[in-house]
């Protein structure tokens, strides 16, 4: 069953950086339906993924992890509660 993740990034600054660790665009996550993002009027970075199963969600949570590490945001990422919840999606076009 299909799960969705909404985060927010503090900024699209941090969310670049995390960006160019997890190169996305080049190696594309197993299971990634759908990846957005958009910059908020406080500056802040809505994200909205969805992911063919709630595994593929978690598989990947590693990866995001070890690039926020990498990018020095991942204290930040913590005080903010962590990952995001995973919801199942009951419809998706």
């Amino acid at each position: 069953m299909p799960v969705v993740q909404v985060a927010v990034a503090p900024g699209r600054a941090e969310y670049e950086k995390v960006g160019e660790f997890l190169n996305i665009h080049e190696n594309r996550p197993n299971g990634l339906i759908h990846h957005s993002a958009a910059e908020l009027p406080n500056g802040e970075v809505q994200i909205v993924d969805v992911w063919e199963t709630r595994a593929d969600s978690e598989a990947f949570g590693a990866r995001v992890f070890e690039a926020f590490g990498k990018a020095g945001v991942l204290e930040m990422v913590q005080e903010r509660g962590g990952p995001p919840p995973a919801y199942d999606v009951f419809d998706i076009l």
